[in-house]
């Protein structure tokens, strides 16, 4: 049923789609309102207008809704006319709103009317507005502003100028979304006042910016000129010729220009500096008040009036006129020591004062002394500021002289002043002022008659390629700050008390200019390691990297349970006690200074089961017990016959005993006497076998011969072992053994490995009332080893004879020294494989 009725469905909905559309494009109603866009935030009215031949107004029970859309809050008003239907909204702030009307009977409403509303603001009023004079090939003043917060709603703008000189006014509209504009030069005069302004304008108002008076020479911004010449025309001066491109030539008057002059010389402490000057004349302009002999790098830069300033010009280079050094230097001479040879060593240290002038670029300085009657000795000839020589201890005086290629300067006579052990300055101190400056204090000793003061300092950092500074002041001063020191580096200063004709002995300190953390951690080291300690040693941090004084090392440790300590030091060691043995310990070792800390990398260490003394206790017996196991067993095989009973005895061979040359009585003699029977009467055997057992079974003292496995009884085949017994074999006669009574003679062998692979432990007989004697080995010569059946689980090995034939006639025929032991000569044995 259901998809009987699915057409039906399909037909009916897109009938009624059909109809809402038609309805929607048909002429039903209309909304009104007075503007459609609004100021945001204000109330807006809306009419919806329903036309007479609208057809869902035919019924009688229609109503007009307008349907709740983008959070719009409204209230129905009452109209004075028919078929028109109002809404107030009284706060509308959506940037887009969509209104509808709707007509509707019972539930079913449609939409028959809409209308998109706009809330947007006024234009703001455009600000930094600015104009620019371009003088190129074609003139223009480029004019730009900001157009502050945009709005929803499009904005207009209009460039108004005004020059007041002509009272010419002009209107240039940029482009849509452009906010700046090229006036031609039809809209503006040079050397004369432009009045600019920006008018901002969209459907809710207009704004207009400030206004904007300029002579438009007063923003130009001049091409970079061009030197052409620099000139040295006189001492201390340089000349330059230059001229503005040629787009510019015409303006002639108002320029001011600058000039940068950088000298070219490392030496030089005031490495550049900025002349300006208003040009009279754009050809010429001079520079003066510079050094002599020195050369400098030229750069130039021109603007009109207040305009703002070129670009600098391509640089030149000239050098300024030479004359001889002039003034005297500052010096600071040290005897190191005591003299050798008559000689002191001696260091010269010296600085430009500040009436010296080099004069030159390049100056050397040479150091010498005069013996009468006026001979000159040069010591020292270097371009440092510091030399060191030997000089004669008769020598009360040197000379101290700057030459260059135009001269050389007065001389500076320099005082030799001995050392002596007087009174130092005492509670030498210093403190960081700022990152480039430290403060130096001390206080006079108690003697009166010190000159002056000479203060050294040295940056340590630097190693032994730094430069020695000094400086000389009054014997009333006791402080002097040091400027223009490296921040965070260490600094070593010294202080000499100058007396009339000696120097005292100096005092030192160590500073730091302002401290901070150090760069890095040093990396620990494990020493001895035990299991409840660990030793942990570093090394000390280069200068370089310590931004400090070092205060203090403090190394934190941790285990796999989050259990944690620490251990603070000064020195480059420490000790970590109360550990647990054989447990793995994180270590990380922070670096103090009074400006901070820094913490290094983390290393694991693994404490000791047990330390070294207890490995000791342990070895040292459990090596000493070995080496007596290991000298025993040396002394026990030793002895290769010994060894050799012990381990590897010999099994005895039958066929070789000695047993056939046994009379009666030697066989007799181990047989107990019998009380029925007092004549000996020989026994003879009548069984016999060999069998193979285990070791242990084989050594068992106490088991009776009962229970040892036995073979049948024998049985002769007629096949011999070995061919050289052959006939002694088959001349045996037949034992009869018939005449015995019920008891049967036995004797068993028992092999414990087999014959073949390694001879066997000593073996066991197991003897019953037999008379057979033990066979001893006494011939070395032995027939071929007998062969062994294999066995598995129980099985034993067996040796089978051959049988004793009952022959009488035949034992007689072979007599022979076997008739007396008829079981020897009838003994055989079989191999049971060959036979199998």
């Amino acid at each position: 049923m259901k998809l009987h009725w699915l057409p039906v469905r399909v037909m009916l909905w897109s009938t009624m789609c059909s109809f809402t559309a038609n309805v929607k494009a048909s002429p039903c109603a209309e909304i009104r309102t007075l503007s459609a866009v609004v100021l945001s935030g204000s109330p807006v009215t809306a009419s919806c207008y329903i036309k007479e031949d609208c057809p869902l107004t035919k019924r009688a029970d229609f109503r007009v809704e307008w349907p709740y859309k983008a959070n719009l809050s409204y209230a129905s008003v009452t109209s004075h006319e028919e078929r028109v239907y109002q809404i107030l909204i009284s706060n509308l702030t959506n940037m887009i709103a969509m209104l509808e009307c709707a007509i509707c009977i019972h539930e079913d409403c449609n939409v028959v009317a809409g209308m998109e509303i706009k809330a947007a603001y006024p234009p703001p009023a455009p600000r930094d507005l600015t104009c620019g004079l371009n003088l190129t090939e074609q003139y223009s003043l480029l004019c730009t502003w900001d157009p502050g917060q945009e709005t929803s709603i499009p904005t207009t703008y209009k460039l108004h100028t005004e020059i007041r000189d002509y009272a010419q006014k002009f209107v240039y509209i940029p482009p849509p979304g452009k906010h700046f504009f090229r006036i031609p030069r039809v809209g503006f005069a040079l050397f004369n006042d432009v009045q600019v302004q920006v008018v901002a304008e969209n459907a809710l108002g207009r704004a207009t910016s400030e206004p904007l008076v300029l002579d438009p020479m007063e923003t130009v911004k001049l091409d970079p000129p061009e030197i052409q010449t620099v000139t040295a025309e006189t001492y201390e001066c340089l000349g330059l010729r230059w001229s503005l491109s040629k787009a510019q030539e015409w303006i002639t008057r108002n320029l001011n220009v600058e000039i940068r002059m950088k000298p070219m010389s490392n030496k030089v402490l005031n490495r550049e500096h900025i002349i300006s000057k208003n040009s009279k004349s754009r050809k010429t302009v001079q520079t003066c008040k510079l050094l002599h002999g020195m050369m400098y790098q030229s750069e130039m830069r021109v603007r009109y009036n207040s305009s703002p300033w070129s670009e600098w010009s391509r640089p030149s280079v000239a050098t300024t006129r030479m004359k001889a050094p002039t003034g005297r230097l500052v010096t600071w001479l040290k005897l190191l020591g005591q003299p050798a040879n008559r000689q002191y060593e001696a260091e010269l240290l010296w600085k430009p004062s500040l009436q010296f002038r080099a004069n030159s670029m390049n100056v050397s300085y040479v150091v010498s002394f005069v013996r009468p009657p006026g001979r000159k000795e040069e010591l020292c000839i270097t371009d440092q500021q510091h030399c060191s020589f030997s000089i004669p201890v008769d020598i009360k005086r040197i000379q101290l002289t700057a030459v260059n290629t135009a001269g050389k300067s007065s001389p500076t006579d320099v005082t030799v002043y001995k050392w002596k052990g007087r009174d130092r300055a005492i509670n030498l101190k210093a403190f960081p002022v700022s990152e480039e400056s430290i403060f130096t204090n001390w206080s006079s000793p108690k003697s009166s008659a010190i000159s002056a003061y000479v203060l050294e300092w040295k940056a340590l950092h630097e190693g032994i390629f730094t430069t020695v500074s000094f400086e000389i002041v009054n014997k009333n001063q006791s402080a002097l700050v040091f400027p223009g020191l490296e921040p965070y580096k260490p600094y070593h200063f010294s202080i000499y008390p100058k007396y009339k004709d000696v120097i005292g002995q100096p005092s030192s300190v160590v500073a730091y200019t302002k401290e901070k953390a150090p760069l890095e951690s040093p990396d620990l080291k494990i020493g001895d390691l035990r299991p409840s300690s660990i030793e942990l040693l570093w090394d000390e941090l280069p200068l370089q990297k310590r931004n400090g004084n070092i205060t203090s090392y403090t190394v934190f440790y941790w285990d796999k349970k989050n259990k944690t300590g620490e251990a603070k030091v000064t020195e480059r060691r420490v000790v970590l006690k109360d550990l647990s043995p054989y447990s793995v310990y994180s270590v990380q070792l922070m670096t103090s200074t009074n400006g901070g800390s820094v913490n290094g990398s983390v290393i694991s260490v693994m404490t000791p089961y047990v330390d070294a003394i207890e490995i000791v206790l342990i070895v040292i017996p459990a090596c000493v017990g070995l080496a007596l196991l290991f000298l025993t067993g040396i002394t026990c095989f030793s002895n290769d016959k010994c060894l050799k009973k012990c381990l590897w005895p010999m099994i005895p061979d039958p066929a070789n005993s000695s047993i056939k040359k046994w009379t009666l009585t030697d066989s007799m003699q181990d047989i107990p006497p019998l009380k029925e029977v007092k004549d000996p009467v020989p026994v003879h055997l009548s069984h016999f076998s060999l069998l193979s057992l285990s070791e242990t079974e084989l050594w068992k003292g106490n088991t009776p011969i009962s229970e040892y496995p036995h073979c049948g009884k024998w049985t002769y085949t007629g096949k011999s072992v070995d061919e050289e017994h052959s006939d002694s074999s088959r001349d045996s006669g037949i034992y009869n053994s018939g005449s015995q009574s019920e008891s049967v003679p036995y004797a068993t062998v028992v092999f414990a490995n087999p014959y073949r692979t390694q001879p066997a432990a000593p073996p066991a007989y197991l003897r019953s009332e037999s008379t057979q004697p033990l066979l001893a080995e006494e011939e070395p010569s032995s027939p071929q080893p007998y062969e062994q059946m294999a066995t598995q689980g129980t099985v034993y090995e067996a040796e089978h004879f051959s049988a004793v034939q009952e022959d009488l006639r035949r034992e007689e025929e072979n007599e022979s020294h076997w008739e007396d032991f008829p079981m020897l000569q009838s003994l055989e044995i079989n191999d049971i494989n060959n036979q199998g």
